[in-house]
């Protein structure tokens, strides 16, 4: 006889759509024991492939170093959408700060925006007014009070956490932004005017380093071709808005991995990541 294998100390809910939307699905792994002190969160975007590799890292290291390591409460938020074309044309809607049309040699992307563009200010919205309350709420019933928030993302959640970092310093002190595209609306995000900032907030921004440069080694192979690598301009856009954000007084660690692509940075960047903001 099987059984499904069940998560400790976490919840699930969703969070109703208006209209046509669909909802929010909220996934919250809590920390293992109670703490006194307020416990830190790290929520992250893309929440069904990152929700759980963070879980278990912050998890395993808390147990391993002997508590060295803080609790910390993970957040997963996902776009409730039940077809994966669907889920991406959310992703373009949800997670970019303007309206736009994409050009050159990403013009044939647009026909994956079916539902716009230029959301990121409804969606963050959300997060504050809608997620964050529950968290609270799920949080208190099980003896914890919530601390201070990382936010997390990947590829164009990455562009939207790193937005949410620079317009709202009092939501998100910490900053993980994983491969972000940082290239949408020509780039317009490392315009932007970034706020002083006191070094407690911390900031982690990598990209793999075969983003860019030789399209042999793009894994898996054809998977963006030399004039999108090249407008993506991933490597260095990564490294550019380290500059920026160090230059706010926050303490950053930027990297480049080596020997890795857009696709599969995430776990080497869940774990330095997660290392330099609560290590």
């Amino acid at each position: 006889m099987t059984e499904p294998v069940v998560l400790p100390a976490s919840a699930r809910w969703t969070i109703p759509g208006e209209s046509a939307t669909a909802g929010l699905r909220v996934s919250l792994a809590m920390p293992m024991a109670r703490s006194k002190a307020p416990v830190r969160a790290l929520l992250v975007l893309d929440g069904d492939s990152l929700f759980h590799t963070a879980t278990e890292f912050v998890r395993t290291v808390r147990h391993v170093t002997m508590g060295h390591f803080p609790q910390v409460a993970v957040i997963g938020v996902v776009r409730d959408e039940p077809h994966g074309m669907q889920y991406v044309a959310s992703r373009f809607r949800d997670f970019t700060p303007q309206q736009w049309t994409l050009t050159g040699p990403f013009a044939d992307d647009n026909a994956m925006a079916t539902m716009g563009t230029g959301g990121a200010t409804e969606f963050l919205a959300s997060i504050e007014q809608q997620v964050l309350p529950q968290v609270r709420t799920e949080l208190s019933a099980s003896g914890h009070d919530l601390g201070e928030i990382a936010i997390g993302g990947w590829s164009l959640s990455g562009l939207f956490a790193s937005w949410a970092w620079v317009r709202r310093p009092d939501l998100f002190p910490h900053l993980l932004s994983i491969s972000p595209s940082l290239w949408w609306h020509d780039a317009s995000i490392l315009d932007e005017r970034f706020g002083a900032r006191p070094s407690t907030h911390k900031v982690f921004v990598c990209s793999g380093e075969h983003e860019e440069g030789d399209t042999s080694k793009v894994y898996p192979q054809k998977f963006a071709n030399a004039a999108q690598r090249e407008m993506a301009a991933m490597v260095r856009n990564a490294a550019r808005f380290g500059v920026l954000a160090a230059a706010t007084g926050a303490d950053v660690d930027s990297v480049a991995f080596p020997g890795e692509h857009h696709i599969t940075v995430q776990a080497a960047a869940l774990a330095r990541g997660l290392r330099h903001i609560y290590g």
